[in-house]
């Protein structure tokens, strides 16, 4: 079982103002969506994590979605700033979190956390409607990593259409991406209805994915994984997936 330590914040009491394109987004619960982030502190507990859990932020209606802020690499901590202007306040709070554990660099506006997708190979960065070229320039002159920038298609992050689980193996909707970045790997395609499920959290051989998409468990499982279902209802509303939820430390 990996060790780890996770980084995540409740949704406040605003989470129903939290920035959608969800044609349910007037329908979020933020109750409901506590209980769901008790039980996803819950699974990273059962897969081996130690939580930094940090308290909410009442006055921030995105805070909950903590992988934003910032991309961990090693010992550092690069912090990022975001577009929208309603969600730049949530970086000093993670950055104080963070400065015991980690080295800190600062990059250049503007990139969301959702568009980066670390693998063995390469550091894939989505160009998309959060993240721009100047930030993912910032980040290739400061990581001893190559990095490439892949065109998001459709949707909000690369990480909504992409996960690595590990062994050379993707969770992709090629539909959503310029997926020919990620020739190289062997994929497990998401398509239409189950494109939700292209964003899970791979911690060691455990897979942290949304509820409700037996095709996609079933696939995982052939691939040699195990995997954690979680009820993610009310942070889909949200534009939310479950990587988003939490900064993953060594």
């Amino acid at each position: 079982m990996q060790s780890f330590t996770a980084l995540v914040r409740p949704p406040g009491t605003r989470f129903s103002q939290a920035i959608s394109e969800h044609p349910q987004k007037k329908g979020i619960d933020q109750p409901r969506a506590l209980i769901q982030h008790q039980s996803y502190v819950d699974a990273l507990k059962q897969v081996g994590g130690k939580i930094l859990p940090l308290p909410t932020a009442d006055l921030l209606p995105d805070s909950t979605f903590v992988e934003d802020t910032a991309f961990v690499f090693g010992e550092t901590a690069f912090l990022c700033s975001a577009k929208e202007e309603t969600r730049r306040n949530e970086v000093e709070s993670i950055a104080k979190a963070l400065k015991d554990h980690l080295k800190i660099v600062n990059l250049e506006p503007h990139m969301d956390g959702g568009d980066i997708l670390n693998t063995p190979q390469a550091i894939y960065i989505g160009l998309s409607k959060r993240s721009n070229e100047r930030a993912i320039h910032s980040l290739s002159q400061k990581i001893d990593k190559e990095v490439i920038s892949v065109p998001v298609v459709k949707g909000l992050h690369l990480k909504s259409a992409v996960s690595y689980l590990g062994n050379n193996v993707l969770l992709i909707d090629p539909e959503r991406v310029e997926s020919d970045a990620f020739k190289n790997f062997q994929w497990i395609e998401v398509e239409g209805k189950d494109s939700y499920a292209a964003n899970c959290l791979a911690l060691g051989n455990q897979i942290i994915m949304p509820a409700g998409f037996p095709k996609i468990h079933e696939k995982i499982l052939q691939h040699g994984f195990e995997a954690v279902e979680l009820e993610m209802s009310e942070f889909e509303k949200a534009d939310g997936g479950v990587t988003c939820l939490s900064i993953i430390l060594p």
